[in-house]
């Protein structure tokens, strides 16, 4: 596996479409919304955009 495409959080690939959190150093991708969210929460990364097309087309 392509460390570059694994999730941050429990190093599943993250497809082509990863769950993305901007951090103050750097981009995070994550497989799921739910990985980026306690990921987020652990770290205490404050992002509230969201930064992901499949959370979007969930919405419609």
């Amino acid at each position: 596996m392509n460390n570059d495409r694994a999730c941050a959080l429990c190093n599943l690939d993250v497809g082509t479409k990863p769950f993305v959190l901007h951090g103050a150093d750097r981009d995070y991708q994550f497989c799921c919304e739910g990985c980026r969210g306690i990921y987020q929460m652990l770290h205490d990364i404050k992002d509230t955009a969201v930064h992901n097309d499949q959370t979007e087309n969930q919405k419609q």
